[in-house]
């Protein structure tokens, strides 16, 4: 299959992000992907409030359990319904992808990145691209707050 060809598709924020009901912890067995467009998203480490993100492109994407450590890459995995997973390396996939997305002002990564890849900026991107180090969790916060947190966020 052919990356352009993965079924990457919108979903509404809380269902992309596996918030729809409460939870009082991540669900590791979790590996939903595809884009949202939110006004207003927080991007946190640990206990902090957060960097408050508006007019943000979620891409909510799997890293492979069994990926090899990449220094400035990670191994993304689909999982496809009555297919094998596929494979395919995260810049290859945003070069392909981000141009087709809608603008924002920032493109958030919901991504896993277990070895702390040092992302490059993908060939066509326009915005600032925030992703995490470590895993990334999502959190709803008073029903409303939608809030990424992770070891450490970086940009490109």
């Amino acid at each position: 299959m052919k990356i352009a060809e993965l079924p990457f598709l919108e979903r509404p924020v809380l269902e992309l992000l596996n918030l729809q009901q409460h939870r009082d912890a991540p669900d590791r067995d979790y590996a939903g992907y595809g884009w949202a467009r939110v006004d207003r998203l927080w991007l946190a480490v640990g206990e902090e409030p957060g960097m408050r993100l508006d007019d943000a492109l979620v891409l909510a994407l799997h890293s492979a359990d069994d990926g090899e450590a990449i220094p400035d890459d990670v191994e993304l995995e689909f999982e496809l319904p009555g297919a094998a997973p596929v494979s395919v390396l995260a810049s290859a996939f945003l070069e392909r992808w981000l141009p087709k997305l809608p603008r924002a002002s920032a493109v958030v990564l919901a991504l896993c990145n277990p070895f702390d890849a040092v992302l490059r900026r993908p060939a066509g991107a326009d915005a600032t691209i925030h992703y995490g180090l470590g895993d990334v969790e999502s959190w709803r916060e008073d029903g409303e707050r939608i809030i990424l947190t992770a070891d450490a966020w970086r940009t490109v």
